[in-house]
């Protein structure tokens, strides 16, 4: 029994959530090794309050349209009444930023499986789903940045030439899952053996899994609108929150502030982003032109938008529906041991 305990607890605190951390840290340091608290404070005095709140409404408004948009993605499982699914989807933002590693996405279609009785691997498979949609929304919106905005930097036009390869590749992936499925996968575990088959193989075929479901759903139309809806109230929230200083950013720079806080937030961290995306914003503002301080206080606020709205609204639904660290990661480990690849 104090074997078991043990394994658990190294399975939950490892290196992965000790590298997270020293990444936090230095995101910390390196946005605010030079700090002026009285021009911080004086910038954060300036902020229009009426503005931070609507921003907050509006991040909570977002999460209601990902709650909805995922209601299509479930329905080929079983129609799931969209109040629990804001509660999951609400449950999944408190893990992500209370608890390391990500665990959000378990609790999230953990929360949804106590719910609905659906396996948590089944549910677990339209969150696979959710994320290649958000990926390619985030690649087309890229992508029409870099042809309509030629105002835009080197890095940002080489993100573009990457996010058209990724969607020529998954053009690809499509056309091969609609006439060569089996070979796909045959090829897939004959030539990764010398992959281990968890870290390559599966995430692999769960990609596929994701994206042959994805094709084949009937509402793939209104699915692309509500994504493409919901990224556009993520970038508005950022306008809001630069006018709340008197700072009105233009299109370009809302895309960049967008890019950069997009791609900082895939990197390991501590719970909630802490760090890496206050140093990727206040990079980002410094770079657009604004001073430090309000940099600074731009970022601090931007982040309490999402954190301190979707934390707390998350956990309340955490508490009300009992939901348990350890008995997710086991009814996950145990519902995934079922599951051939």
């Amino acid at each position: 029994m104090k074997n078991s305990n043990q394994k658990k607890r190294k399975s939950f605190f490892n290196y992965k959530m000790l590298i997270g951390l020293l990444i936090s840290i230095l995101g910390l340091y390196l946005g605010f090794r030079k700090f002026d608290s009285k021009a911080f404070i004086s910038s954060l005095q300036s902020s229009n309050l009426i503005l931070f709140f609507l921003a907050m409404l509006i991040m909570v408004f977002t999460v209601f349209l990902r709650a909805w948009r995922w209601k299509y993605l479930v329905l080929p499982l079983k129609k799931i009444p969209l109040n629990d699914l804001f509660a999951a989807e609400m449950i999944c933002y408190f893990g992500n930023n209370v608890f390391p590693l990500r665990m959000g996405e378990l609790l999230r279609s953990y929360s949804l499986s106590k719910m609905s009785g659906i396996s948590v691997v089944s549910i677990f498979g339209t969150v696979v789903m959710e994320r290649i949609l958000d990926s390619l929304v985030f690649a087309v919106i890229l992508i029409l940045a870099v042809i309509f905005l030629p105002e835009m930097p080197v890095w940002i036009k080489w993100g573009g030439v990457v996010a058209s390869i990724i969607i020529v590749i998954v053009g690809l992936l499509l056309y091969i899952l609609s006439s060569k499925k089996e070979f796909l996968k045959s090829y897939l575990k004959n030539h990764f053996k010398i992959f281990s088959m968890e870290k390559v193989v599966n995430p692999l075929s769960q990609f596929i899994r994701g994206l042959s479901a994805l094709r084949s759903t009937p509402h793939l139309g209104l699915i692309s609108i509500q994504s493409s809806i919901i990224w556009i109230l993520c970038i508005f929230v950022t306008w809001v929150i630069g006018a709340s200083f008197n700072i009105y950013f233009s299109i370009g720079n809302l895309l960049l502030i967008f890019f950069v806080t997009s791609a900082i937030i895939s990197i390991p961290s501590s719970p909630g982003y802490v760090g890496t995306y206050h140093a990727g914003v206040i990079g980002i503002l410094l770079f657009i032109g604004l001073d430090l301080s309000l940099s600074q206080a731009i970022a601090v606020v931007l982040h309490a938008v999402g954190f301190l709205s979707l934390t707390l609204i998350g956990f309340v639904y955490f508490i009300k529906y009992h939901v348990s660290i350890k008995e997710t990661s086991r009814r996950f480990e145990i519902e995934k041991g079922q599951i051939k690849v």
